[in-house]
């Protein structure tokens, strides 16, 4: 073999050495389970739902907390953002776009804002709580108001809320409410 021929074979050698040694890379989602805990009294219960996907960007589960000596009950969505966009997103911006959403979406129906209170979560951040009125009868039945809120559990997670608690329940959920 002439020394050209054995140059093109080393190099052709290192060529594809290199070339198999290149790493493909890729972000990929992965779902694990955690555990949602809550410091209320003995008679309150959690029930939720199955996990819900969507190619928006995000992740959702829903539960209920359900007192079981009173007529309280108060829906939760746990809400994971993985979208790229939103992800470079603040929490507070994203906590607005989902509670904007929430608010206009009770407001169509006719509910109305009558107040708002703030509660502190377990992450020292202040959370703004909507009081709004309702007609509908099953919201009557418990006083006729109820709470909207949302805020941010750290990373890319965030509690929508809504609750016919009375305020120091609610507060207790918002203060204790972790995800581990």
């Amino acid at each position: 073999m002439n020394r050209f021929a054995a140059m093109i074979f080393v190099f052709s050698l290192l060529a594809g050495l290199a070339s198999s040694g290149t790493a493909l890379e890729s972000k990929v989602l992965m779902v694990t389970e955690k555990t949602l805990s809550v410091d209320l009294g003995p008679s309150y219960e959690i029930l939720g739902s199955k996990l819900n996907t969507s190619d928006k960007g995000m992740t959702s589960q829903d539960f209920i907390i359900n007192d079981t000596a009173s007529s309280g009950s108060a829906f939760l969505s746990v809400m994971s953002v993985y979208d790229a966009v939103m992800g470079r997103l603040s929490p507070s911006v994203i906590s607005e776009i989902f509670l904007t959403g929430g608010l206009a979406g009770v407001q169509e129906r006719g509910d109305k804002v009558i107040g708002n209170w703030t509660a502190t979560s377990g992450l020292g951040e202040n959370v703004a709580v909507h009081v709004l009125s309702s007609n509908d009868s099953r919201i009557e039945s418990v006083g006729g108001k109820y709470d909207v809120m949302v805020w941010n559990l750290g990373n890319s997670n965030y509690i929508v809320m809504t609750s016919l608690l009375d305020k120091n329940n609610t507060t207790q959920v918002i203060k204790t409410l972790t995800i581990n």
